[in-house]
């Protein structure tokens, strides 16, 4: 390294006057250089390390109830009530409440089941359509997604055969969010119902059929 500590003959017969100054400053120039190249690439290997994952991009979560095709005749020997019309179970949606919770198309009818004693039994017979949404972190979040993305055929604020609740719902000890569009026989004025945990088994009811 002693040739750092004087500068090259070229360099002093170019100055002979000032090569050990300008030595030091094409020496300090170089190290500023290098200096800057590394910190440009730990900045870059930080960057790349530390970067988290972009969230997966949230599907198309609109339902065209108009789309929906009849229902056969139920084989069920239960029916299910929302608060006394009978309907039929159409849509069922479901999402995880919180990271630490999540739900499967696998054991969908034992949740309902954990939900509402006999949801599960209906869901066999009746066969809706089942949605699993990505995780959410706001139960009222949720249920207004599930307002806003299903369209009644008759539209907002009309008599209509849809009547769809969403809202948190304890399936036994786990949270979960739940969003159903069942499908009465005539026009209701039911609608929409928001539903705090506490309040399913009160609002819907399933019966044995008489």
């Amino acid at each position: 390294m002693e040739f750092l500590n004087k500068p090259p003959q070229w360099l002093k017969e170019l100055m002979p006057d000032a090569a050990e100054y300008a030595w030091w400053g094409l020496l300090g120039f170089g190290a500023l250089v290098v200096l800057l190249l590394i910190w440009a690439l730990a900045s870059r290997l930080l960057a790349l390390f530390s970067r988290q994952p972009a969230p997966p991009k949230e599907k198309n979560l609109k339902e065209d109830l108009a789309e929906y095709p009849p229902l056969p005749p139920s084989t069920g020997d239960r029916k299910l009530l929302v608060e006394g019309v009978p309907v039929r179970l159409r849509l069922v949606v479901a999402a995880g409440a919180g990271t630490e919770s999540r739900v499967s198309f696998d054991n969908m009818e034992k949740l309902l089941d954990r939900v509402l004693a006999g949801l599960g039994d209906i869901a066999t017979h009746d066969r809706p359509r089942v949605k699993i949404w990505p995780v959410q972190l706001s139960h009222e979040g949720f249920a207004n997604t599930f307002h806003n993305n299903t369209t009644l055929p008759e539209g907002e604020d009309e008599p209509s055969r849809w009547i769809m609740v969403a809202g948190r719902a304890m399936a036994g000890k786990q949270q979960i969010l739940l969003g159903l569009g069942l499908q009465a026989i005539k026009p209701t004025t039911v609608g929409r119902r928001t539903l705090k945990a506490h309040e399913w088994d009160s609002v819907l009811r399933v019966r044995v059929r008489d």
